[in-house]
């Protein structure tokens, strides 16, 4: 009796073990869909607008950065010109801090310039 309370008790432990390990990854790939949401609804909000307006609004400045935060992610626009002149290269990099671990997904595109 004293072998079967034992083991009841170590295969619970596994399985609270296993459950509390699956919850903290399921926290941690909602904050990473969320961060990558935000970073495709910054990109999506400039490709929207014609890039002369980004540009004069400072949205977006070729060869420079602009940052922002949105509750916990701070997230940077980079963007350059690249080889051939009518493309600009466009990334949009969103950070932040879970459990003191420093996190940050990046998307990049080329846009046509006129």
């Amino acid at each position: 009796m004293l072998l079967a309370l034992f083991l009841f008790s170590l295969g619970f432990a596994v399985l609270f073990e296993l459950t509390v390990g699956a919850v903290s990854e399921s926290r941690q790939a909602s904050t990473l869909m969320e961060g990558a949401n935000l970073a495709q609804e910054t990109m999506d909000r400039l490709a929207t607008h014609a890039w002369s307006d980004n540009i004069a609004r400072r949205d977006c400045i070729p060869g420079g950065t602009v940052e922002g935060t949105e509750g916990k992610f701070h997230w940077v626009i980079c963007s350059e010109w690249h080889d051939i002149p009518e493309l600009l290269k466009v990334s949009v990099e969103v950070f932040w801090t879970e459990r003191g671990n420093p996190f940050q997904y990046k998307l990049e595109s080329l846009y046509a310039v006129e």
